[in-house]
């Protein structure tokens, strides 16, 4: 009779830690796309209401707003929608973070797609820094002209004289109504921006902290300082949401945000080009 009841208590124990094994292998919390695993410190899908964030300590989903939809329609699944095809017209995503998030970036990574008909708008956006009209910490298309439209990022780096920096690229990819994939990168060990668009780099820059003193080497930001910011928006700019600013050029994003990443590294470019392919690979979307 022991032994009969040792066998069973085997099986239940064995069955027990399979269930677990299968319900640990059922919480995805970076959509299937492993490129630099350890370092992801924050995944949003952007799928539903009720799926917003899938990684990212701490964060919460405060919902939409305006004119801010979820649409089924997606890079992958579900994404972030402006149902206006303006980008006078207010709509955004609001996300709160803790105020530790942006300050324990030394160095990072950001991705994002993203599709609009018009020019201009607030990709995503993070509350704080140094100017009232900048933020902390943007990307958005800031209008076109002859050349085409400009894909902009700003980065301000707290605890430095030259703070503000922005990465920026105009060229063919930059299309209304496409599908757009965005990575910015910081790496402290060379204090080294880059900014790319469908896996190339389109911007790659120094940032320096201050103007060179006589007869010295150029200072560089080495590690990142980024404030303490609370709030990050998807399709709107942090600074005219918070009332930092009501500059009427700081616009929202006509159109859809998805699969939004951030990392606690400079990606490479291997790793940027093998992110590109990942996401390609497992998207939904009709071209």
């Amino acid at each position: 009779m022991k032994k009969v009841l040792y066998v069973l208590a085997l099986a239940a124990a064995v069955m027990a830690v399979s269930c677990k094994g299968d319900k640990d292998q059922k919480k995805d919390t970076t959509g299937g796309v492993d490129v630099a695993k350890e370092n992801l410190v924050a995944y949003l899908p952007l799928n539903s209401a009720t799926d917003v964030i899938t990684l990212g300590k701490g964060m919460k989903s405060n919902g939409v707003y305006g004119k801010g939809e979820f649409n089924q329609n997606g890079f992958r699944g579900g994404c972030y929608n402006n149902s206006s095809a303006s980008h006078d017209d207010q709509a955004g995503l609001k996300i709160t973070i803790p105020d530790t998030f942006l300050p324990s970036l030394k160095s990072y990574s950001i991705s994002a797609w993203y599709n609009t008909p018009t020019e201009r708008g607030a990709i995503y956006s993070f509350a704080g820094g140094k100017d009232a009209n900048w933020g902390a910490f943007d990307l958005f298309q800031d209008g076109a002209d002859e050349n085409g439209t400009l894909l902009k990022g700003y980065m301000c780096n707290m605890d430095s004289e030259w703070f503000g920096f922005f990465p920026d690229y105009r060229g063919p990819e930059i299309a209304k109504n496409k599908w757009i994939h965005t990575v910015m990168t910081y790496d402290e060990a060379e204090s080294r921006l880059r900014l790319y668009v469908n896996k190339e780099i389109r911007w790659d820059g120094i940032c320096y902290a201050a103007s060179k003193p006589e007869n010295a080497e150029q200072p560089l930001i080495g590690d990142l300082v980024l404030d303490k910011s609370t709030v990050m928006y998807i399709g709107a700019f942090a600074s005219r949401e918070t009332g930092a600013s009501n500059e009427t050029w700081l616009s929202y994003l006509a159109g859809k945000v998805d699969e939004i990443r951030i990392w606690n590294k400079a990606l490479s470019e291997e790793e940027v080009s093998a992110l590109y392919t990942a996401e390609l690979t497992v998207s939904t979307f009709d071209d």
